[in-house]
């Protein structure tokens, strides 16, 4: 841009070396205008440099995010999947810790995943199809674990009955 600003100072010193006389209509005009030239050519220097240092701030962010994400991906390897059309009819990936059950919604045959924290659960609790909202689970607020105890002892005393 120091081009710029040479072209303008060259320009000035044109219209003083050629004799304008200011004091004309023409002369005046000659001035505004190589006045408006140069302050643009200062303007557009500033912003030259304004956009070199983005870019070079840029540049560094994009150097530090790549660091980041191969600290971040180092250990595993793995990217994270851009294309999420390809991951539509994948089952979601859990972690291994996690206790869940599936539950396949009868109108539209989404499978719904569940925590089986759930069972526990003293209160009622619905659960909705997230694709249909359709109810396809209700835990009705029984201890599914206590029950199962209860059956057991149950099934032992009928047994002893019919001894």
């Amino acid at each position: 841009m120091d081009d710029l600003k040479s072209r303008v100072a060259y320009l000035k010193g044109l219209s003083s070396g050629l004799g304008f006389d200011e004091s004309t209509r023409e002369g005046k005009l000659l001035g505004k205008i190589v006045e408006v030239l140069d302050a643009m050519a200062i303007a557009v220097t500033e912003l030259q440099e304004e956009y070199e240092d983005l870019a070079e701030y840029i540049e560094a962010l994009d150097e530090d995010l790549s660091d980041l994400e191969n600290d971040i991906y180092e250990d595993n390897g793995d990217k994270p999947d851009v294309d999420d059309e390809s991951d539509d009819d994948e089952e979601p990936d859990y972690a291994d810790d996690e206790e869940l059950f599936s539950v396949e919604c009868p109108d539209c045959q989404e499978v719904v995943f569940i925590d089986d924290d759930i069972l526990d659960d003293d209160e009622v609790v619905e659960i909705l199809c997230p694709n249909c909202e359709r109810i396809v689970f209700v835990n009705e607020g029984k201890d599914f674990d206590d029950d199962t105890d209860e059956d057991d002892s149950d099934d032992e005393e009928q047994r002893g009955k019919r001894k």
